[in-house]
């Protein structure tokens, strides 16, 4: 089945002069390390190339290292082309401003790995029982016959690394490690790229870190451990909501904990939740409840309520669903 739609993704993207790829919003490692390998591949490929989302391009710190990261355009010069490519992106509507720009392409190429995928490309790059996009990515390359140099190769490692925890969720199979392995030989460097995701906090975030660990509440019932951040928080840390990515992974941590949760307050006074599991609970499933998408393990919702509501409406729906 993908050996069908990776000729027909290598046929469009061999006839196409200039591609714009794009990523969803809020952009994780996994979005980050499949939109740069594929612009480094393309851009050596004599490719006019374009990368974007859709919305106010903002780096995280931990990924300001990645090759290429400072070609990231903003969406509104970035839509004139051949062919879209979106990346990691389960619908239309998690590629922000860029949903509004599809039917400027005749041809979409879409490559992921969410179950909840609505398809919409053109050409459909699906493949669910992937870790991450860009382990899909990786096979895509390979069957293209690319030069796959240390650049790519550490972005690759990136979204996998990212999206698997470090290879510790129940997305890590042995193709995973077979792949990763692949692009160490490729000249990705484990420890560098640990380094510069998960040790390259500010002081000021892990002060705000601990200020968020303080206001974990645990619900016994339901198996919830949550806690929040609001917008006062960012301003007075001098950190944006970017810098706070990995701090879910704290409140996993717990013992008790079925699910974690981090609710972080928008500028809409709408909540982002952030959603961790460790097996037992479908949280991609109770995400989609809300048009919110994500796996069994790892997903997000946008939320129209206050914490306390939140809070209670998600640990109800644990119950409900997995009790």
């Amino acid at each position: 089945m993908l050996k069908e739609v990776f000729e027909q993704a290598a046929a469009a993207i061999n006839g196409a002069k200039s591609v714009v790829l794009t990523i969803h919003v809020q952009p994780d490692g996994d979005a980050l390390g499949s939109l740069l390998a594929m612009y480094h591949f393309l851009r050596k490929s004599g490719k006019t190339t374009c990368a974007t989302w859709g919305e106010p391009i903002k780096i995280p710190d931990q990924y300001k290292w990645l090759p290429e990261v400072a070609n990231i355009t903003n969406f509104e010069s970035c839509i004139d082309a051949d062919l879209l490519i979106a990346l990691d992106c389960a619908n239309e509507h998690r590629l922000g401003l860029m949903e509004q720009k599809l039917s400027s392409f005749k041809s979409i190429i879409n490559i992921d790995h969410h179950v909840d995928n609505s398809s919409f490309g053109t050409i459909n790059i699906l493949d669910f029982s992937a870790s991450a996009t860009c382990e899909i990515v990786y096979e895509l390359l390979k069957f293209m016959k690319a030069d796959i140099d240390s650049d790519i190769a550490s972005l690759l490692y990136t979204g996998i690394v990212t999206d698997t925890g470090r290879f510790q969720y129940q997305n890590t199979t042995a193709k995973t490690l077979r792949v990763a392995a692949d692009l160490v030989d490729l000249g990705a460097v484990p420890n560098d790229i640990f380094k510069n995701i998960y040790e390259n906090i500010s002081f000021a975030s892990l002060k705000l870190l601990a200020k968020v660990l303080g206001r974990a509440e645990y619900v016994k019932e339901s198996g919830l451990v949550y806690s929040y951040i609001l917008n006062e928080d960012l301003s007075k840390a001098g950190v944006s909501v970017a810098d706070t990515e990995n701090f879910i992974d704290y409140l996993r941590t717990a013992r008790e904990a079925s699910v974690a949760a981090i609710f972080k307050e928008m500028a809409d006074g709408k909540l982002r939740v952030s959603l961790r599991s460790k097996g037992l609970v479908d949280v991609g499933a109770i995400a989609r409840e809300q048009d919110g998408g994500g796996h069994r393990n790892a997903a997000g919702a946008t939320l129209d309520m206050t914490i306390d509501e939140a809070a209670k409406w998600l640990s109800d729906r644990i119950k409900a669903l997995h009790f």
